[in-house]
């Protein structure tokens, strides 16, 4: 059987070699199951066409389209997909061609699965807030039509109260073979003074994108009471985007500038020794819908101190695989509480309930029918 994937997404957010990209990761588990997986991504109509096999993978394809798009959402010329897949699992959304996908699909006999993991813009314009969420009604109608796949519960019961009957929970989960295992064999003291630490400095950690969502410049705020009450304490912060220069004025009107770095990239080779070097990783979203890399900070055993969001509130259990937090001196405390244990039961629990496998199965026994 032959099953096809689909991100008409286009953004920065998901850079090969540089993300835990979930298309990828499904893929990779997939591929165990299908005699032929494809990977559909759409690019920005300015980068170039590419079709490449997956790396580890025995019958699976990555093809990135550029395409037109609005925002981040891809407007991709659908005759490009192949006709004679079985299943087309959509990284849906809120993503405006949902309609045109579903006919698509109908007319040529296959099997949509929406995968979806927001229900609502996040975008930092009003005025686009208000059209992709009215536009998203139209979404609506289609997943009452079909067996939706959501990467939260919170998800399915907003989904489940808009009349979308047929909805099952599968998580994002970790690419297992882009981590690095053995991680704890490595001397943090040799990967601190390798990008600039010293032995005794604390270090929190951010990783994403530089945006209001984010909350980067409410991290700075709780940073500076962090690093008055243990001045040992550092801010590493690993990624890019508009709020950049802002960031780096607070920085400066606060004379943190000793004790902050920020790198706007690192490949994911490089990745988890952020994490290792890290005390505490810290994620202030107020609309996180899942967290890739709360996952991956957990995996390198590093606390996790999260703002109470969906994505937070299913993976950590509070005060036991990580901190889940209402208000910034929450956040302060957490980071600031030595707790060992926690980060072993944080590892543990990745494992056994955040991995691509058990999704891979359920889409296994919904295209073939077990």
């Amino acid at each position: 059987m032959r099953i096809g994937i689909l991100s008409t997404f286009v953004g920065s957010f998901g850079q090969k070699g540089f993300y835990n990209v979930q298309e990828i990761g499904l893929a990779k588990e997939l591929d165990k199951l299908f005699d032929e997986v494809i990977i559909y991504k759409t690019i920005s109509k300015s980068e170039k066409e590419i079709s490449e096999r997956v790396d580890e993978c025995y019958h699976t394809t990555l093809k990135l389209l550029p395409t037109k798009h609005l925002g981040i959402n891809g407007l991709l010329n659908l005759k490009q997909l192949d006709r004679n897949l079985d299943a087309l699992i959509y990284f849906s959304d809120t993503q405006i061609i949902v309609p045109q996908v579903y006919n698509w699909c109908k007319k040529n006999n296959i099997k949509l699965i929406p995968y979806i993991g927001v229900t609502e813009s996040h975008s930092g314009t009003k005025i686009k807030r208000f059209i992709i969420n009215n536009m998203f009604k139209r979404n609506i109608k289609i997943y009452r039509k079909s067996l939706c796949l959501t990467k939260t519960p919170q998800v399915r019961e907003t989904l489940e109260s808009y009349g979308v009957k047929a909805c099952r929970v599968a998580p994002v989960g970790l690419d297992l073979s882009i981590l690095k295992f053995g991680y704890n064999q490595v001397s943090t003291l040799e990967l601190k003074e390798k990008w600039g630490f010293k032995a005794s400095d604390k270090i929190v950690l951010f990783v994403g994108r530089l945006v209001q969502d984010k909350e980067p410049l409410r991290l700075i705020e709780i940073f500076e009471k962090i690093s008055f009450k243990d001045s040992n304490y550092k801010l590493l912060i690993i990624g890019k985007g508009y709020l950049n220069s802002e960031i780096n004025t607070l920085v400066r009107e606060k004379e943190l500038q000793n004790k902050v770095k920020i790198i706007e990239k690192i490949p994911n080779t490089e990745i988890w020794e952020m994490y290792r070097i890290a005390d505490a990783f810290v994620n202030l979203s107020k609309k996180e819908i899942f967290g890739m890399a709360i996952l991956e900070a957990m995996f390198y055993k590093c606390k996790v101190v999260a703002w109470n969001a969906p994505g937070p509130r299913y993976i950590i259990e509070n005060g036991i695989s990580g901190f889940i937090c209402e208000t910034d001196q929450e956040v302060i405390d957490s980071v600031l509480l030595e707790k060992e244990n926690l980060l072993t039961v944080a590892y543990e629990r990745v494992m056994n309930e955040f991995t691509w496998k058990p999704t891979a199965l359920l889409i296994n026994k919904i295209v073939k029918g077990l």
